[in-house]
């Protein structure tokens, strides 16, 4: 019966966007036509929201239709406000970014030889993590006596270097996560607390926050789908996993409304320091276009290579994109309630749009 009613809601809100159709419509409409899409999208220039969709549903039980204003977890997005926290941190004086791994956190086995920027930049040599079941029993054969926190660090100081720090790349979570625990044991505060007191509610992000498994009529709850084409008969809820795991890597959740607020602030300077923002926005790995807790490319777009600054994500329950065209001032969030999924051709396409049309310069 759910999914008979699902079915009609997705039927209803497909044919209105066909009616009503403009050109970021028109990149949306094709790419739910090619593989189906559930989740949420905002595109801006500026201070000008030209779009705010919602697509496919955010509780099949309950038949409810995602919506922009529903939260959905943010995967490894969340690893910008990481790197803004550290930033901010040394704006104030409370690191450095030359500082060791080892001043905040001295039990890491070699963690003298492992600067904060290392870490920032993926170019520590610390292994990766994914969160899985998998992974918390890992962990959990480092609890003894320690805190969840403690063993986690401790099964990765169990595991050696993948090469000699600041030599080479690779992407690695695990550096995410000991850049929160850096943050709490430097601030005094804990990782969501510090990130609510300095980020969150002084720039009205209130639908945005870390992820501790609780949800709410407001989420678009985690699914995951069997096949490549999203259809509800082949949707089923994401498996659990216990997402205080990923920390600074992947915990938070937000809506695409409070992304905009975040970008909007980020640029604008209310964040960081202009030239703490230049350092996050540039690369500081040779090795690849890695600045902190973002990437650093140029897409071909009308006639142009256009810089963008972007990050992905996926995790259990979610994908994720986020676009930001420096120079053109356009910003582009995507977030879908199934994982799994890569979005970079979408955004590209939804900048596209916006450029080729010259939507937002009036």
């Amino acid at each position: 019966m759910f999914r008979r009613l699902a079915t009609v809601v997705l039927s209803v809100i497909s044919l209105s966007f066909l009616l009503f159709a403009n050109p970021i419509d028109e990149v949306m409409n094709k790419s739910i036509a090619f593989e189906g899409f559930w989740g949420t999208v905002l595109v801006s220039r500026g201070d000008v929201i030209l779009h705010a969709g919602g697509y496919g549903m955010a509780d099949i039980e309950r038949n409810i239709p995602n919506t922009p204003e529903k939260k959905l977890r943010i995967a490894s997005i969340t690893k910008q406000f990481t790197a803004a926290a550290i930033l901010r941190l040394c704006e104030d004086g409370f690191i450095s970014l030359s500082d060791s791994l080892a001043k905040f956190i001295p039990e890491f086995p070699n963690g003298e030889r492992i600067l904060i920027h290392q870490m920032l930049n993926h170019s520590s040599g610390i292994p990766t993590m994914i969160n899985t079941l998998e992974l918390l029993e890992e962990v959990k054969k480092f609890e003894e006596d320690r805190t969840l926190q403690e063993a986690e660090i401790a099964y990765i100081s169990s595991l050696p270097l993948r090469f000699e720090p600041g030599s080479s790349f690779l992407y690695s979570n695990s550096a995410y996560f000991l850049l929160s625990v850096i943050i709490e044991r430097a601030s005094g505060k804990r990782y969501d607390d510090y990130l609510r007191t300095n980020f969150f509610e002084p720039l009205g992000m209130n639908n945005t926050g870390y992820d501790y498994n609780e949800y709410d009529s407001g989420w678009g709850l985690p699914y995951y789908c069997d096949s490549y084409v999203i259809d509800l008969s082949s949707v089923r809820p994401a498996d659990w996993v216990d997402r205080r795991l990923p920390g600074g890597a992947g915990g938070l959740y937000s809506t695409v409304y409070d992304l905009y607020l975040w970008d909007r602030a980020l640029s604008s300077g209310e964040v960081l320091s202009e030239s703490s923002l230049r350092l996050m926005e540039s690369p500081t790995n040779e090795l690849f276009e890695a600045g902190y807790g973002v990437f650093i490319g140029n897409e071909f777009i009308d006639g142009e290579y256009r810089r963008v600054v972007y990050h992905d994500g996926d995790t259990k329950g979610t994908s994720t994109r986020i676009n930001r065209y420096v120079d053109d001032d356009i910003f582009v969030v995507v977030l879908s309630n199934i994982e799994g999924r890569d979005f970079t051709a979408l955004a590209h396409e939804l900048a596209k749009a916006v450029i080729v049309n010259g939507m937002g310069t009036d």
